[in-house]
């Protein structure tokens, strides 16, 4: 009897989790909407106040670029989150998951940038009329955001070079408008005064390489928090559980799940159950049948 208690404890656990992951996403999505709507508002003001110049000229600066692609990402993780409120269950699809790593990657670059090279070479551009917003602060809080939501993807090379990609083809622009074209031929002028320090070629190559430094230890951290958490989740079975006791699992989370969700919203947790299904190696299609089962026997 003690046995099914906790049984029953761990499912309400799990489901409770899954609505909080959602809670966490929203709140904290909503959080750095704001901030990266506000510091992107102060930068498009101050490139167009104070160099005079359109709004689409703010995109020659990396800053604005990485800010914008981190305000679309957490957009589109917003409703999930919330639809993960509504169902108890915060699913992030892996395109969501990938674009936010992309995003969170390249303002992270801004982060180590600003810390190793701006502050020195350009600290009027980083600190100057509320850029501290779009060079520390955003970047900080999507850091954050990154690695509280779960997704439950894990991130591989594939992934960590699509992440490179913006900074890298941003380099490779800047390097043609800058000392290609020129400012008197209609190119940019060095905004980053890097050329006075460094050679332009060399600086891709630098630049490249730090975008994948960073790419690696984010996915890293990442994939190190995916498994930590998945543990934890499931550890209550313990790692060498028989076959039965997982199937009953399963059977138990079907009947919790039609007791706690109205019937007009169960959906097949496919996540969970392939979880278990990989963590135990029992065929799929035996973990959803003992779901279903648990879900007919709960809405009766």
């Amino acid at each position: 009897m003690e046995n099914v208690k906790n049984s029953n404890q761990k499912r309400e656990y799990l489901i409770g989790l899954m609505k909080k992951r959602s809670i966490i996403a929203l709140c904290s999505g909503i959080l750095e909407l704001i901030f990266v709507f506000f510091a992107l508002m102060m930068g498009f003001n101050k490139i167009s106040i104070i160099y005079d110049t359109s709004v689409f000229q703010s995109y020659r600066y990396f800053t604005m670029i990485s800010n914008t692609m981190a305000a679309l990402s957490i957009t589109f993780v917003i409703p999930f989150a919330v639809e993960g409120i509504r169902n108890n269950r915060f699913i992030l699809p892996r395109w969501v998951s990938v674009l936010l790593f992309i995003s969170t990657n390249s303002i992270s670059i801004v982060l180590i940038l600003v810390i190793s090279l701006l502050r020195y070479t350009s600290p009027d551009e980083v600190f100057g009329n509320g850029g501290v917003y779009a060079h520390f602060v955003c970047p900080v809080l999507v850091l954050i955001l990154f690695f509280q939501i779960e997704g439950g993807h894990q991130y591989k090379r594939r992934e960590r070079i699509l992440a490179c990609l913006p900074f890298c083809l941003y380099l490779v622009v800047y390097y043609i408008m800058v000392v290609v074209v020129g400012k008197e031929n209609g190119g940019w002028d060095d905004i980053y005064h890097v050329t006075g320090y460094i050679s332009s070629f060399l600086s891709i190559i630098i630049g490249t390489v730090v975008a994948y430094i960073m790419s690696l230890l984010i996915s890293k951290l990442s994939n190190y928090l995916t498994v930590n958490r998945s543990e934890k989740k499931y550890s209550y079975l313990g790692k060498e559980a028989e076959p039965v006791e997982v199937l009953t699992e399963a059977y138990g989370l079907g009947i919790m799940m039609a007791n706690n969700m109205g019937k007009e919203i169960i959906e097949l947790p496919y996540d969970i159950l392939e979880e278990l299904s990989k963590r135990y190696d029992i065929a799929p299609s035996r973990i959803i049948r003992a779901f279903i089962k648990g879900l007919e026997t709960g809405v009766k």
